[in-house]
């Protein structure tokens, strides 16, 4: 059934770059597939209303995944993973577990307001967890195992050099 709802070629390139890109938002699909607003707009509404995507909010975005494929912590982890800063942020704590604010700072090259807004969302989230050592708060990812895996699975689709390095890291010490 679900295939007669994917025999416009329109709606079923659209349902493969989610399913290989889980996560992005509406603009970012019709960027990539060159396809115009109305008609992304249209056809995500289509698959949505048929229960084939779902959508998740991310501040003023609007997230699809596939519905059958996507594990709910995922849809809580991947709008995250797709903006870059909070994406530096997981990626450098994932290599310096237990850096504080200052370091995450220097080395995202945020101001130091801009990086506690992301660490607090990320921290909302459930991806990352404070620690106190003495006057200083340092983070961990909770679930380093789970991250690395959603990067590496979808590594391709980020077009970062960031994890591209990290994979390449990842893979080499066998974690």
């Amino acid at each position: 059934m679900k295939e007669d709802h994917l025999a416009l070629e329109t709606r079923k390139k659209i349902y493969d770059l989610i399913s290989k890109s889980p996560g992005l938002h509406k603009r970012e699909i019709a960027r990539e597939l060159n396809m115009s607003l109305s008609t992304i707009d249209y056809h995500l509404h289509y698959l949505e209303k048929r229960a084939i995507v779902v959508a998740k909010m991310d501040g003023k975005y609007k997230r699809y995944f596939i519905a059958e494929k996507t594990e709910a912590e995922d849809k809580r982890i991947m709008p995250l993973l797709r903006q870059e800063t909070p994406r530096r942020i997981i990626i450098f704590l994932l290599q310096n577990p237990k850096a504080i604010h200052k370091e995450i700072c220097k080395h995202v090259k945020k101001a130091p307001s801009t990086v506690s807004f992301h660490l607090k969302k990320l921290i909302e989230a459930g991806i990352l967890e404070e620690i106190s050592l003495g006057k200083e708060k340092a983070y961990v990812v909770r679930t380093p195992e789970k991250i690395a895996d959603l990067l590496i699975t979808y590594r391709s689709t980020f077009l970062d050099k960031a994890v591209d390095k990290f994979v390449d890291a990842w893979a080499a010490f066998g974690k």
